[in-house]
């Protein structure tokens, strides 16, 4: 094979993969749009309230370095407090097995106070870990008859 014929090639399936992430995150993003218009909250992909620092600071994994907080749905509750549930990103391992985790995670804002970082279990998909949070600490209970 001619170098330039290899070279078009690589180019055309570099270009094919990048539009491929590029297709995916968009659906991922609308999906999570959607979830938040459900809940009746607002989504940002990006880390508006620049919650990284906070997250890091109470993050319950111990070692975790390059903490990443990005596609954040977000809502007043009707005490005043503030609702975040977010992908966070993270380095764990300390010598050789380091390794790039993400999870979906929850933190309250009372005031100028902030609640412990919540995570989900990490063996769900993405959005079922956003489902899986919201549950466990928004839904309603309803009532017996």
């Amino acid at each position: 094979m001619p170098p330039i014929l290899l070279l078009i090639v690589l180019i055309g399936i570099t270009a094919g993969a990048a539009g491929a992430a590029a297709l995916l995150q968009k659906l991922r993003r609308a999906k999570l749009a959607a979830i938040a218009s459900s809940w009746q909250m607002r989504f940002t992909p990006e880390d508006a309230f620049q919650l990284t620092p906070r997250v890091a600071a109470r993050f319950p994994t111990p070692g975790a370095a390059d903490v990443v907080v990005k596609d954040l749905i977000y809502g007043q509750e009707s005490d005043g407090c503030f609702r975040y549930f977010f992908t966070v990103e993270y380095t764990a391992g300390v010598i050789r097995t380091k390794r790039r985790r993400s999870a979906v995670a929850m933190l309250i804002e009372q005031g100028h106070s902030f609640s412990g970082v919540t995570l989900s279990p990490g063996d769900l998909p993405l959005a079922d870990q956003y489902l899986w949070l919201y549950g466990l600490h928004c839904a309603k209970p309803t009532a017996s008859a």
